[in-house]
């Protein structure tokens, strides 16, 4: 089932994870004080959700299904096919994402220092849980 797109967009999260936790424990004044980092932290959240995303669609796709309309259905239609959990956290990315893209003037440095210093974990559930699908789907092949 994997293919090498699937296997390559896994590896970049932990690419990116371990960009963001380079930056160490982050507090609202270090994004306050320093642009910068507020930009790298944003950008890097929103393409680790891109990811999500985007592997969701690509399951789907070789599932023989339909692409999802959004990205909201693309992660949902995978939950409901049993291949991601019911966790909470995949819709919220999703939701951050939306916010990161469409009201970007806004992003709160509060949310970001939340999801740099406690959500990163769910990315990695992400990647993991993809990952066991595979694994199961090799074994059934």
């Amino acid at each position: 089932m994997i293919n090498g797109v699937i296997a390559q967009k896994l590896q970049h999260i932990d690419t990116v994870l371990t960009e963001l936790r380079s930056l160490g424990f982050l507090t609202v004044q270090d994004l306050e004080k320093d642009w910068r980092t507020k930009r790298a932290v944003e950008r890097s959240l929103q393409i680790l959700v891109e990811i999500v995303i985007d592997v969701c669609q690509r399951i789907l796709s070789r599932l023989g299904q339909s692409p999802a309309t959004t990205g909201r259905d693309a992660v949902d239609r995978v939950i409901a096919l049993g291949i991601l959990g019911q966790l909470d956290a995949y819709s919220k990315m999703v939701q951050f994402r939306n916010f990161v893209v469409h009201r970007y003037e806004q992003v709160d440095n509060v949310i970001l220092v939340d999801m740099v210093n406690r959500r990163l974990v769910d990315f990695e559930s992400f990647r993991n849980e993809i990952l066991a699908y595979v694994k199961r789907t090799l074994h059934e092949n």
